[in-house]
């Protein structure tokens, strides 16, 4: 998050320098992401299902206008949604027994499951279009960028003391990088000279890169040794719904 933030700052003074008004506008928004799509199924039978529930969005945002109607806009997002553990763990399961390891209901006490969230950091950038009502305005906007979503990090272990081996299902990637688009649209409401309320909602689309594999590790004397049972890869959608609320600042 301070990484973000830092770079966000950068971005924003850095336009401040080369623009020759100080008619900027920036503004700090949160509020609820909703999966949809492919992002939200839980269905282990499709490698696009995401497995995604209802998390977290914040916004920071720069705005140059450039009309009466039209500016231009820097965009950072960022948003984490949590995995259902539940179905995720069903699917992590039935790729276990297919190998074949099959554990016994008497076992299941020696599976363990861990996953993270699924976090995303992106930088956008693109048009914005406003319509005056008075004092209230109306805001839609289109725009596109880097996306770096950090994965689950989902692990299927099972280990039951008396083998002299253990069954692993990780993933093998931390981090997967693509572009990000974002559509939406906002309301500023005023409350002081110089501050607004901005009430928005927008919808984001990416995707991410999850790599996996399956191993049995064996325990000997001395030594241990790895064995691969399977690997593989899919590309998971990203898709979300976003409703944020937040504040808007004038420089000028």
């Amino acid at each position: 998050m301070k990484k973000i933030a830092a770079l966000f700052l950068f971005i924003a003074l850095s336009f401040t320098a080369f623009s020759q008004s100080d008619n900027w506008y920036f503004s700090f928004s949160m509020g609820g992401s909703w999966p949809i799509g492919t992002f939200l199924k839980t269905d282990f039978g499709n490698k696009e299902s995401g497995y995604a529930k209802k998390g977290f969005a914040l916004i920071l945002d720069a705005t140059y206008p450039v009309s009466s109607h039209f500016g231009l806009k820097g965009m950072a997002l960022m948003s984490t949604n949590p995995v259902d553990r539940n179905w995720l763990g069903t699917k992590l399961e039935t790729r276990m027994n297919a190998v074949p390891i099959v554990v016994a209901d008497a076992d299941r006490e020696f599976l363990s499951l861990r996953a993270n969230s699924w976090m995303w950091n992106s930088l956008l950038a693109g048009p914005i279009y406003t319509i005056n009502f008075d004092r209230v305005y109306w805001d839609f906007q289109v725009l596109g960028g880097m996306n770096v979503t950090y994965l689950p990090q989902q692990k299927l272990l099972y280990e039951k003391p008396t083998n002299n081996w253990f069954y692993l299902d990780r993933n093998t990637s931390t981090t997967s990088v693509s572009y990000g688009l974002l559509a939406g649209t906002a309301f500023r409401f005023p409350v002081t000279d110089r501050i607004n309320l901005r009430v928005g909602v927008d919808y984001y689309r990416s995707r991410a890169k999850v790599q996996y594999e399956q191993i049995r590790v064996t325990k000997q004397e001395a030594t241990t040794l790895t064995e691969i049972l399977g690997n593989g890869s899919s590309f998971i959608p990203i898709e979300m719904l976003s409703a944020t609320i937040g504040f808007v600042y004038y420089l000028n």
